[in-house]
């Protein structure tokens, strides 16, 4: 990776940068627009009070971004990522823990934030990616994508807790929803909730009841 983090904006002085790379440029635009994210319908933004798909963003659209925190500029590739089917992370480093510069990947965004405004600029982007990305109708399974929202986890705990098996519980919701293609999440997803509601589950006074009956139930009181 270059080190084109130095550029600045001719119209002040930047005091942070924040960087976002892939896992696994263009000239500045003059029209600079307010972007918040609406978590409630995914894959849109709000530019200007216009709601617009980040899939339909152009080049020019995303030079000409501005934010008015840091989490919104992390929310906002987040989404972009997940629209593109590929993995962001922030980083703040050039280089490697060995000192090499970093040159694997292409795709990235870094931000800066102006003294003067205190808004978030845009300043290096790249979409271009080095391998293929997921097919479209696996996105939702890449794993930062993945999970169960409220509304899974109190109908998984409902069931389970009328003693319906997990495996039955992954049948009903997929039936439910239409099909796996329409998932949020992967059997494991549901094994890894309803353990962790276990075991959130079990305390210190359900281990010594269990603990005596065992007790009880071999004999082994004298043992102890």
């Amino acid at each position: 990776m270059e080190d084109d983090g130095k550029e600045s904006y001719k119209d002040g002085d930047h005091s942070e940068d924040l960087n976002f790379e892939y896992e696994c440029t263009s000239d500045e635009s003059d029209d600079m627009v307010d972007v918040t994210i609406d978590k409630a319908k995914a894959d849109t933004i709000n530019v200007d009070g216009f709601e617009k798909l980040i899939t339909n963003l152009t080049i020019e659209d995303i030079w000409g971004l501005v934010f008015d925190t840091e989490s919104h500029v992390c929310e906002f590739y987040a989404e972009y990522a997940k629209c593109y089917r590929f993995v962001s992370r922030k980083d703040l480093k050039l280089v490697d823990a060995n000192g090499n510069i970093n040159t694997r990947q292409l795709a990235r965004i870094r931000f800066i934030r102006h003294y003067r405004t205190g808004k978030w600029k845009v300043s290096v982007f790249e979409s271009k990616h080095n391998h293929p990305l997921y097919p479209p109708k696996y996105r939702h399974l890449i794993a930062v994508n993945r999970g169960l929202n409220d509304v899974d986890k109190i109908q998984a705990d409902s069931l389970r807790a009328c003693g319906v098996k997990t495996c039955h519980i992954m049948g009903y919701m997929v039936s439910q929803k239409g099909g796996y293609d329409k998932f949020s999440f992967t059997s494991k997803d549901l094994h890894n909730h309803i353990s962790k509601t276990k075991r959130g589950k079990f305390t210190a006074e359900i281990f010594e009841q269990r603990w005596s009956k065992i007790i009880s139930k071999y004999g082994l009181a004298e043992n102890e």
